[in-house]
């Protein structure tokens, strides 16, 4: 038996979490989970605790904060082996080159992290495992990467309460519970690209649960999370496999009195299945409209749906009462003022009761930041080193229209919510960005997430405070 220490320096959910953990159960090990920034917590845990394993979920932006946070634990604690799984190592497995890092886990990490305990507690230093990248002496090995899994419900039962010490995840009203992974579509913003590339020949991306297995997993989540007011059924998509999608609806309404919400693509928004939401208990429905320019749509972003799709999509869940969020982005490479109000217009013509903006953030080795390298908005030598912490506060791009990128994302939200404002709001855009717009933009994002994700206003504000530093 061996023991893994989880660090995240978030203090909000990781889902990824839930089947890592529950894969250690199943074999025998133990584990505990901490969410902090404060070195000295992380201390006194690891002395506590004595974990044989340290292991950072890792996002690219957050990574330089993980990064120190593994130097302060080797100098207190050398001999810990440290590992880093997530999306930033899978894209970028060179962050091994750190020299505070001992392993990488790429891609799909439940069995490779069963492995690599069982192979450390056995005091052995060769580690043959598929997806785990390690140091031996100067050099760097990268294991082979495993088949995707498949059946997805041949993975261990995921442990939900993995958060029950850290208040302010286990007082969430809004939790997800996986119902896919991957995603079928192919963005130039979007790190799904790269992962079908490095997934390629290695089985299918896309896979589901079986129902039965989401609603086992649904009613966890209920039990951990007792003050929960809806569930994110999580997928990156849902609609184009409807038999399953309806059996699961269905049944979910029969068992569950809690409302769900979950993510769809607006072309694949039908009357079928708004009536299917409509009729089994859904909060809210969330699409991306990301810009409201075809051009910047079809051209940048390769999402190819029309605006009258939206429109359309947008009426269908009108007409039946469904509560809708938009994602937006403004500030894309080539993006016109004219372009970036059109995302605006376009969702006041639809009027979504959720609305959302960020700002346009590059992601190495996706088509949309090559591009922005190739016309001269990033620096050749960009890299995920200048990827910010967060997609709320500025642009990294050069030559462009910051000061209206920045005032647009302010006012964003609220010239949506009061339509009547948005004249006004406009010719406030014409001044330098200041305090008083980030902070009209902070008090509208509370108001929008407290209603669109069913929080308390307690919940929220001990989310907010706790993750501040998110939002400048």
């Amino acid at each position: 038996m061996a023991r893994m220490l989880f660090l995240q320096i978030q203090q909000f959910a990781y889902p990824g979490i839930y089947y890592l953990c529950g894969a250690l159960r199943a074999s025998g090990h133990q584990y505990e989970v901490i969410a902090t920034n404060r070195s000295e917590r992380v201390f006194d845990t690891i002395t506590r605790f004595q974990p044989d394993l340290i292991g950072f979920p890792t996002m690219t932006g957050i990574h330089k904060e993980i990064l120190q946070m593994a130097s302060e634990i080797k100098q207190r604690f050398p001999s810990n082996n440290i590992i880093l799984g997530g999306i930033h190592p899978t894209l970028f497995p060179n962050s091994i080159r750190d020299e505070h890092i001992d392993f990488i886990c790429r891609g799909e990490g439940e069995r490779p992290l069963v492995l690599l305990l069982e192979t450390i507690a056995s005091g052995q230093t060769s580690f043959a495992i598929p997806n785990i990248s390690y140091k031996r002496g100067d050099e760097i090995i990268h294991n082979d990467m495993q088949q995707l899994v498949d059946p997805m419900d041949s993975l261990s039962f995921p442990d939900y309460t993995i958060y029950r010490n850290v208040p302010v995840i286990a007082s969430d009203t809004f939790p997800m519970v996986f119902m896919t992974r991957g995603c079928p579509f192919s963005c130039t913003y979007c790190h799904n690209s790269k992962q079908k590339k490095i997934y390629r020949g290695l089985g299918k991306y896309v896979r589901s649960f079986t129902v039965d297995r989401v609603l086992d997993e649904v009613k966890a989540a209920c039990d951990a999370y007792p003050a929960a007011r809806a569930i994110m059924l999580g997928a990156d998509t849902i609609g184009y496999d409807m038999p399953w999608l309806r059996e699961l609806l269905m049944r979910y309404r029969e068992r569950f009195d809690i409302p769900y919400a979950c993510l769809a693509r607006p072309e694949l928004i039908t009357e079928e299945l708004v009536l299917l939401f409509r009729n089994t208990n859904c909060h809210m429905i969330a699409f991306g409209i990301e810009s409201g320019s075809e051009r910047v749509r079809r051209e940048l972003l390769h999402r190819r749906y029309s605006n009258k799709q939206i429109i359309d999509a947008a009426a269908l869940l009108k007409k039946h009462a469904i509560n809708f969020r938009t994602y937006n982005i403004v500030g894309f490479p080539t993006e016109t003022r004219e372009e970036m109000l059109e995302t605006l217009d376009l969702n006041l013509q639809i009027s979504p009761d959720f609305p959302w903006c960020s700002i346009y953030t590059p992601y190495p080795e996706t088509a949309l930041a090559e591009f922005s390298v190739a016309q001269g908005y990033l620096d050749k030598n960009f890299s995920y080193e200048n990827v910010p912490t967060s997609f709320f506060n500025d642009t990294i791009l050069r030559n462009v229209d910051r000061n209206f990128i920045l005032n647009l994302h302010s006012f964003f939200q609220l010239a949506i919510l009061m339509p009547l404002l948005a004249p006004f709001l406009r010719w406030l855009m014409r001044f330098p960005p200041n305090a008083l717009y980030r902070t009209i933009f902070k008090v509208v994002y509370a108001y929008t997430s407290l209603r669109s994700e069913k929080r308390t206003l307690f919940s929220f504000l001990k989310l907010a405070f706790a993750n501040r530093r998110l939002f400048k």
